[in-house]
């Protein structure tokens, strides 16, 4: 790939921002060119814009195939709303940088004693192109089965054009020169513009020129087909969101990082007096003026206050994991990281950001969040309080518990490393990948073992920190596996070890 640089992901499969950086907008199946070449491998994914970059994620292998770049490199953007079978896409011109290689850079220089450059010479690609029978589209010599624009097959019988000096040949380009360059319609040469798209057709001067050297020094003055862009298919629709987002965070340039500066203080106007109607008129006006003022500074305020909370998430972040790497894990490190953690998510998945994969990015979220959350690898939360300790952390943007259910759905669609289950009692949990009814059966016994024998389903809760619902459902595996037995009492229902088991 040579405009395309890999990109790192998650363990949800999600990208990892950088420094001040947040996500904007998402969209799903999309695929990638560059130039007109079609990228075979990164044609089923997730387009992300964040403040700085456009990042890919492939749907099947996100960890080989998540590509990004940089906001920084786009000069100007282009829409193509799709022709027949030709999906919608977006064309970002990119600016000229080293690791770009052009082909405008291998030109020869003309000698400084002649006033006007000799024009270039036909290229060899020319001299194999071939032209559809259907739309009358030229082909590259790369195209051999099927045409680029509409999709019909190449017949078989189709000539290829060649350099010729004959009569016919300069009678053919005398027609070629009035094809548009947008939608190749052929139009009269008299015509000025397209009487298909409107475009505005080349100067009709261009028809006098006889050799194919003047035709090349004229369609090189076309930037489309020399500059270096890529194309971003859409083919789930969504383009018309993705670009308004895409050319504001092209405007604001967020990666420049440059300071915001505080608002003016106004002076404060003189206190007047009068009397009569036009005074009492005059006091109620400023009195709404300074209210309306008032109300413009507490939002400012609040804007502030939100954008010093994104600060300290991120420098929250930063802490827990300098903690995860480090050996010692004492009470006042898991004290300090449970409060680090309860600081929030700092650019939450919405609904407005993400559109029709909100859910898949919601459970990507959640997955990176339950990363965080879950100490233990063999460790599991009931859906209702990882519904009110999930809304905890996403401050204001606040998720239903439909919502909730169907992000968890998507753990194993998306082989992420969580799923939901729901017991016999009807009680709904998300639990790790790593536990499951062997280990849970097991750790239940060396708690009934460590305990005397015996233990009750509050006992085991608070030992390990459990819900009683989730303890008690523990027990009943345990019991179901013939490594404990109950005994119903006055003292109420408590569990043994199963000696019977053990003896023998």
């Amino acid at each position: 790939m040579k405009y395309f640089e890999r990109a790192q992901v998650s363990t949800s499969q999600r990208p990892i921002l950088q420094q001040s950086e947040s996500f904007i907008i998402q969209q799903g199946n999309v695929g990638l060119y560059e130039r007109k070449e079609k990228l075979d491998q990164y044609q089923d994914g997730v387009c992300y814009l964040t403040t700085h970059r456009i990042i890919y994620v492939d749907s099947t292998k996100a960890a080989e195939r998540a590509v990004e770049l940089p906001l920084s490199m786009v000069k100007d953007i282009e829409t193509f709303s799709g022709f027949l079978r030709s999906s919608p896409k977006i064309i970002l011109h990119l600016q000229a940088a080293d690791r770009f290689s052009t082909s405008s850079s291998s030109a020869t220089p003309s000698s400084t004693s002649s006033t006007v450059p000799p024009p270039p010479q036909a290229p060899a690609s020319l001299q194999q192109s071939w032209v559809c029978t259907i739309c009358s589209f030229s082909n590259p010599p790369t195209t051999i089965d099927k045409c680029q624009l509409c999709g019909v097959r190449r017949p078989q019988d189709t000539p290829s054009t060649t350099t010729t000096t004959t009569t016919d040949t300069s009678d053919q380009q005398h027609k070629d020169s009035s094809a548009c360059r947008v939608c190749t319609f052929l139009n009269h040469p008299s015509m000025i513009q397209c009487e298909m798209c409107g475009a505005s057709l080349a100067n009709p001067s261009l028809s006098n020129h006889s050799s194919i050297s003047d035709m090349l020094h004229a369609t090189q003055l076309q930037p489309l087909e020399d500059d270096a862009h890529v194309r971003i298919a859409f083919r789930s629709g969504g383009l018309s969101g993705f670009v308004s987002k895409l050319k504001e965070a092209v405007d604001v340039k967020a990666w420049n990082n440059k300071p915001v500066e505080s608002p003016i203080e106004k002076p404060a106007s003189p206190i007047t007096r009068g009397v009569g109607i036009s005074a009492i008129q005059g006091r109620i006006e400023k009195s709404t003026m300074e209210a309306q003022e008032s109300m413009d500074e507490a939002f400012q305020d609040l804007d502030k206050l939100m954008a010093k909370a994104t600060e300290m998430v991120l420098l929250a972040e930063s802490i827990s994991n300098k903690m995860n790497k480090e050996s010692n894990n004492n009470d006042d490190l898991s004290a300090l990281r449970t409060t680090l953690l309860n600081l929030g998510i700092s650019d939450p998945v919405t609904r407005g950001s993400a559109g029709s994969i909100y859910h898949q990015e919601l459970a990507r979220e959640l997955a990176d969040f339950l990363s965080k959350f879950l100490d233990r690898q063999d460790t599991m939360k009931p859906l209702t309080d990882l519904y009110c300790v999930f809304n905890r952390a996403r401050g204001v943007a606040f998720i239903s518990p439909e919502d909730l259910y169907k992000a968890a759905m998507q753990f194993e669609v998306l082989q992420l490393p969580f799923r939901l289950r729901q017991f016999p009692s009807g009680l709904l949990v998300v639990q790790s990948l790593y536990m499951d009814d062997e280990r849970a059966a097991q750790r239940v016994l060396e708690r009934i073992k460590e305990q005397g024998g015996h233990i009750t389903s509050l006992r085991l809760a608070e030992l390990e920190n459990y819900a009683l619902a989730v303890a008690t459902e523990h027990l009943m595996i345990a019991e179901q596996k013939a490594l404990v037995c109950r005994d119903q009492g006055p003292n109420g229902l408590t569990f043994y070890e199963n000696l019977l088991l053990t003896s023998s």
